[in-house]
């Protein structure tokens, strides 16, 4: 998801490319997006390996996960309970036919178009990754999950219906004492829907933990209409939510920051992980939103500093030969492989490619 322009900085990227010719060898984009056909997991590359800049995670077969604490040969594993065995998936991939579809019937005020290419879709990865979250502490406390037709692809999913917390957002945005906590981003825009990206992580954390609030009713409903579709209203009720406080483990933390010293960032994620459950993360954004050239080089695929470009779940670690790498969840559907109807669920990296992350404490009763 594309959360900022970046200024053409013809002289910077020219260092930045000189850099990169000089000292990486970038894998290609598909074999980085294919796990390898094996039955155990591989050694991940070591923290400074050009796989991390060049891929937005290296992507994981379920195979090789297990939930719990698992002992691996030069290391463990860990995964949160109900993340490989009932909680749901969500995908951000539309279809040919549900973009007609919502032509035809909703006749938005800008047409939706169809992306073929994979692993773009819609740009709702907060709202998903928010929902998701949410749908865990809804398991945790043994709550049945109800069913809903997602809205960016027409498919039956479970859980807390992801548009709403999107549609709120937008409300709020409208609102002139709220919108600078819910900013909307007019420079880019959703290549399905064409409406203003909603890019804050902070202000789905508020949305997320309106359940905890003390300040909010609990029998509140807010009422949001749909940013895209005339005639449709969502509505939240507060009392559908879990009674949840957040946390912020790290914000807007320089990536060279992060690399020079990972262990303290990684001992707050393995210990939000194992105390609370899942953390909501952000990955840094990458040069290619600069657009022209830059962005059909390596150097576009490069990440930009101080920018979250992507909100993911975090689920569970892997600690292999002293490092530590953090699997999350994705937004494209229950997939090992990257095909036309979405592409691989889990995901690794190691705690300098995140910008920020949130971790959530019931509120007692």
């Amino acid at each position: 998801m594309t959360v900022a322009k970046v200024p053409r900085l013809p002289l910077l990227f020219s260092l930045l490319a000189l850099m990169a010719a000089a000292c990486m060898q970038l894998p290609s984009k598909s074999q980085l997006d294919a796990p390898p056909r094996q039955a155990t997991l591989p050694d991940l590359p070591d923290y400074d390996d050009g796989a991390w800049v060049a891929a937005q995670g290296l992507p994981l077969r379920r195979e090789w996960l297990k939930e719990g604490r698992t002992p691996l040969p030069d290391g463990e594993m860990f995964v949160l309970p109900f993340v490989l065995t009932t909680l749901p998936y969500k995908n951000a991939e539309e279809t040919k036919e549900w973009v007609a579809y919502v032509n035809d019937r909703y006749n938005p005020p800008i047409p939706w178009q169809y992306r073929p290419e994979r692993r773009r879709g819609h740009y709702k990865c907060m709202s998903l990754s928010a929902s998701t979250v949410l749908d865990w502490y809804a398991l945790d406390d043994g709550a049945d999950l109800p069913a809903y037709r997602s809205l960016l692809n027409g498919a039956t999913e479970r859980g807390f219906d992801h548009r709403k917390l999107d549609a709120l957002y937008y409300s709020l945005a409208k609102d002139p004492e709220k919108k600078g906590d819910y900013p909307l981003l007019y420079t880019y825009t959703d290549p399905i829907e064409g409406t203003p990206i909603s890019y804050l992580m902070v202000g789905f954390v508020k949305i997320m933990t309106l359940g905890g609030d003390d300040t909010v009713r609990p029998d509140a409903i807010f009422e949001a209409p749909d940013p895209s579709l005339p005639g449709v209203t969502h509505e939240i009720h507060v009392s559908d939510l879990p009674p949840l406080r957040y946390s912020v483990l790290f914000h807007d933390i320089a990536m060279s920051r992060v690399a020079a010293d990972p262990e303290t960032y990684n001992q707050l994620l393995v210990s939000a992980l194992e105390t609370h459950g899942p953390v909501f993360a952000g990955i840094r954004l990458r040069f290619a939103v600069s657009g022209g050239i830059v962005s059909r080089t390596d150097i576009g695929r490069l990440s930009f500093p101080n920018v979250s470009g992507h909100g993911v779940v975090i689920v569970g670690y892997i600690r292999q030969k002293g490092r530590t790498y953090f699997v999350y969840r994705e937004v494209f559907g229950e997939y090992d492989e990257l095909w036309s109807g979405g592409g691989p669920a889990y995901r690794v990296y190691p705690v300098h490619s995140l910008r920020e992350a949130y971790t959530f404490q019931r509120v007692k009763e």
